[in-house]
């Protein structure tokens, strides 16, 4: 399985019916949430099944950006 964000972009904040319907498909487990954003590891077909059925919902998949090596180095050296 993959982790995913899921996104309200509906008015106003995001309905706990909603999230309850999340969290009861079968092999999903919410690992983070924030006020309008849930970070979901499950099955991608399950989500995006329940997803359509539930207006206002956005799903992409978890991304992670490498960060770049920032150890001092002496002058003149490259």
């Amino acid at each position: 399985m993959a982790r995913y964000v899921l996104r309200y972009r509906g008015p106003g904040p995001r309905p706990d019916a909603d999230v309850e319907c999340i969290v009861a498909l079968p092999g999903v487990e919410i690992i983070d949430e924030s006020s309008r954003m849930l970070l979901v590891d499950g099955p991608a077909s399950a989500l995006r099944g329940a997803l359509a059925s539930l207006p206002g919902w956005v799903m992409s998949r978890e991304r992670s950006v490498p960060l770049p090596e920032v150890r001092r180095r002496p002058r003149g050296q490259a």
